[in-house]
Formats: C-alpha cells, structure tokens, sequence
C-alpha cells in the first residue's frame, strides 16, 4: 500500500511546523517548507523522522517547553535548565508536578461547566469537594468526569487528551510527594539522586499528555473583529504572554460572547473555547506589563479565593464575589 495513504500529510501539523521552523529549506531566492519537500520527495525519510519527533526524548521535551500551557512549560524549562542548586531544582520539579495536577483540574473542571455536565449524577454533589485543596479529591473530580463522559458520548474536548490511565500514574507520583516535601533535609548528593528518580515519572506523565501541546491558553486583549480577537497567549515557557490572533467558530463564539472579556482566562481546545476562571486565572501588579498566570489552590476563610502565581513564590487571594457568576454556575450543576 502507498505509504502517502497510511499516513496523510495534513494529519501532522505540528511535526510539520516543527519541520519547517528547524530545517529552512532555500534554493536560491525560493524559500520552501521542509515538510513538503521531505513528505513529497521521500516520504520513507518523513515517516521516520515523524517517529523521531513522537519519541525522541530532547524532542519531546522542546515541544512541551514551547507548546505546552504556561503553568507546566515553564517549570519544567526551570528545572530542566534553569535551576541555582539541587534543592531548587527538585522544588521546581515539584512545581511542575503540582501545576500538572491543578492544571488538568481547572481545565476538566471548566469544560465540564461549558458543558453543563450534570455533577449530581456522578456523585459530586458538595461544592466544598470542588473547592478542596487535597489532591484526592481533585483527581477523583476529573475522573468522575471523564469516565462519565466516555460511558455518556458527550462532546468534550479533554477526554481527547486525558487518559484516565495518566490520572492512575499522577496518583503514584502524589505517593512520591514525601520525597520532594522532605528535600531541604538531604544532602546535594542525595537530592540529585531523588530528582533523577522523579524525573522520569513526571517526565513519563508529560509525554502521556503530549496533545496539551494542542490547548491555547489565553486572555482577551481586544477584537476590532469579534471572531478574530487579538488576546495574549500564555503557551510555552516564556512568561510574557505574546499577542496573537484566535479564531473563533461562530457557534462557540455565541456561547461565550457574553462574558468575553479581559477578566477571565480561556482555554481553546480544536477550536473550542472555554472560560477556566476562577480555576486558572491571572493576576497582575501595577507596576507589570503583563499578567501572570495562577491557579486555584483552595477556598479559605473571609471569602477568598487562594491562588499561587506561576514563577513566584507568592500566593495571593481573590474575594470569591469575583466568581460569584460561574461558582452559581457550579452550584447549578452540583445541587
């Protein structure tokens, strides 16, 4: 059989990307793309190096680095190449494992919400449980819901790119979480040690969720036209949050058009667009150019929100009157 038809070009577009961003291919003032010309003139070469791409493990790294959603691309980058010592570096891995952890939540979690996924029929029917800071309850949250999505067929863009698979080895890497809370105690020989055992794991987690390099996230910045607003992107390790331009499918811009503005963070997912505040969110000081992302930790007393800011060591508080219109949302869904 022809090998064009076992694999079809447009099937690939990140590695065709990747292609041409890392092999320019010019012949005289003629500027090409490498994907092309690789996948028309020798399509054995390009079925290989697209097998290269899925496991090569620098590869796979610099394509989570760049692609993936802020929160985790960021600490990963840090701890894979940024780091000031041993201890930093497992605090940093730790980071990325936690940010995975919250991650998923806010972005299944705020799905579900678009979605209107009844939670009383999965048994989630405390908002206290949504609001928990344990990572029990968060992982058994998603997977409520993506096991009730698969046995219902309803459209939902996460299942595509979370297995329930994955949410079993996340919850042996939380087994491991003494290793990194008990750190600061060991020597620098023995945290190089624990960061090369819990690396593969969080390294092995990652790779499992390789298509987070397909979610944008993002924040609404302004839109001279309604379905193609200017926002700011927060994908890969870079904290600034480069502008671009999201295109909007009419139907789903309907849907979400009432609340599209500048005060909530929305994830894109195979064109798809969603709110995912108050559970990833943003927060921006005076004095910044750019907002910084952060995540919902737990609900504390005096009606606040707690979020930890990604990249500093800082947690800040929201009131909860700055989501009181999606925690009824919530609410309607659970009572």
């Amino acid at each position: 059989m022809d090998k064009s038809l076992q694999i079809k070009f447009e099937d690939n577009p990140e590695f065709n990307l990747w292609l041409n961003e890392n092999y320019p291919v010019s012949i005289e003032e003629f500027e090409l793309n490498a994907s092309e010309v690789l996948y028309n003139y020798k399509i054995d070469f390009y079925i290989q190096a697209l097998e290269r791409y899925n496991v090569d493990p620098q590869i796979v790294l610099s394509r989570i680095t760049k692609n993936f959603p802020t929160p985790i691309a960021y600490y990963i980058d840090q701890a894979e190449y940024n780091y000031q010592n041993d201890h930093h570096r497992l605090d940093l891995l730790k980071s990325c494992w936690e940010a995975i952890i919250f991650f998923i939540f806010g972005l299944v979690v705020a799905e579900a919400n678009y979605r209107k996924v009844p939670f009383k029929n999965l048994g989630l029917v405390k908002y206290e449980t949504f609001c928990s800071d344990k990572v029990f309850d968060k992982l058994n949250i998603v997977e409520n819901i993506l096991d009730y999505i698969l046995k219902n067929g309803f459209a939902f863009e996460c299942s595509k790119l979370i297995q329930i698979s994955t949410l079993t080895d996340i919850r042996k890497l939380n087994q491991e979480r003494n290793g990194f809370t008990h750190a600061s105690a060991k020597t620098a020989q023995q945290q190089r040690k624990l960061y090369s055992e819990l690396y593969p794991i969080v390294s092995s987690i990652l790779n499992q969720l390789i298509g987070f390099e397909k979610i944008k996230l993002f924040r609404y910045y302004e839109a001279p036209m309604p379905l193609l607003p200017r926002c700011e992107i927060y994908n890969g390790s870079a904290l600034g949050g480069k502008k671009e331009n999201i295109i909007l499918q009419k139907d789903n811009y309907i849907e979400i058009m009432e609340d599209f503005n500048n005060s909530k963070i929305y994830a894109q997912i195979n064109e798809i667009a969603f709110p995912v505040s108050p559970f990833i969110h943003f927060y921006q000081e005076d004095h910044e150019t750019n907002a910084l992302i952060c995540f919902f930790k737990k609900k504390i007393a005096g009606g606040k929100y707690k979020f930890e800011v990604v990249s500093k060591s800082q947690d800040i508080e929201f009131s909860i009157a700055d989501f009181t219109k999606v925690e009824a949302q919530l609410k309607s869904l659970i009572y």
